[in-house]
């Protein structure tokens, strides 16, 4: 089980549900989280920071490394190996999935007493109507999907 926490942005105006695989890593790993509206005050960083899509995520690498090497992890703690392999990554595809997937329920919760079915179809398809939309955008784990 993957421990998940919200956690809001620099400014303060938005935030994210972040995942930590396997709750490897402690929260504090995750030092900054940078929206599209306060990311220009983050000091770019390719060796502590990842971007996506306007969002920039800043993690405390050498700490990260010192846990994977105290569980005999091999690979070594990037910014990128962190986020793509889900140690510290949206909980989600991108920050708002949450919040979207919560009003697509609520807004077809009427449908499965009536047509289960169609619940089941409408949900499926608007929720890939959804996905292909990240990926259009460029959100980096919509890429993989």
């Amino acid at each position: 089980m993957c421990m998940n926490q919200r956690r809001f942005c620099e400014c303060g105006k938005n935030s994210a549900f972040i995942s930590f695989r396997d709750n490897l890593l402690p929260p504090e790993i995750l030092l900054h989280l940078y929206c599209p509206r306060c990311a220009s005050a983050a000091a770019r960083d390719e060796t502590s920071m990842l971007a996506d899509c306007g969002w920039v995520l800043e993690y405390d690498v050498d700490r990260a490394q010192n846990y994977f090497d105290l569980r005999g992890l091999k690979p070594r703690a990037t910014p990128a190996y962190l986020f793509d392999e889900g140690y510290l990554s949206w909980q989600g595809l991108a920050p708002g999935d949450q919040e979207v997937n919560a009003q697509l329920h609520r807004r077809l919760a009427p449908l499965v007493r009536q047509d289960y079915s169609l619940y089941l179809k409408k949900l499926k398809t608007e929720w890939l109507a959804h996905v292909a939309g990240l990926k259009a955008a460029g959100w980096r784990k919509a890429q993989a999907t």
